[in-house]
């Protein structure tokens, strides 16, 4: 393996956020055949949040199932767990998964939305987030498969 991979982002000294660092190492076998299936896969992280909106289990379900209907996505089922302060929050969706985790003393909030079908747009996303949360500032990564 090569030592010289950082998959950590560098400190910026200026207080802007860092550029996100990504390494993709694969561990197989070089001979096998993998069939993989279409997957999207959105890393969404909403800064300057009211932390009212993102400190309550019941609170984050609603605006997260609103999100959820918003971005034409199907809900199965959702769970969240208060940590005091911080919620964590999954929905699974017929399409795979919407998940948040939030820090409401920073007034972050960082999702994780996976999915399987082709229905999804950064600016779709942009506004039913920006709605729903009232973000000052909104980052979004689409990972490539």
């Amino acid at each position: 393996m090569n030592s010289s991979l950082n998959a950590f982002p560098q400190h910026d000294p200026s207080g802007k956020a860092p550029k996100t660092a990504s390494v993709k190492l694969d561990l197989s076998a070089p001979d096998g055949e993998f069939t993989t299936p279409y997957i999207e896969h959105w890393v969404l992280q909403l800064h300057g949040v009211a932390p009212e909106r993102i400190n309550d289990p019941e609170v984050m379900n609603d605006t997260m199932n609103r999100v959820v209907t918003h971005l034409g996505l199907t809900q199965v089922s959702t769970h969240s767990h208060y940590f005091g302060p911080g919620v964590s929050t999954v929905i699974i969706l017929s399409e795979s998964h919407l998940s948040a985790h939030s820090w409401p003393e920073l007034g972050y909030l960082h999702l994780d939305l996976v999915t399987c079908v082709r229905k999804l747009t950064g600016e779709g996303m942009r506004k039913a987030l920006s709605e729903a949360f009232m973000p000052s500032r909104l980052q979004l990564t689409q990972l490539k498969y």
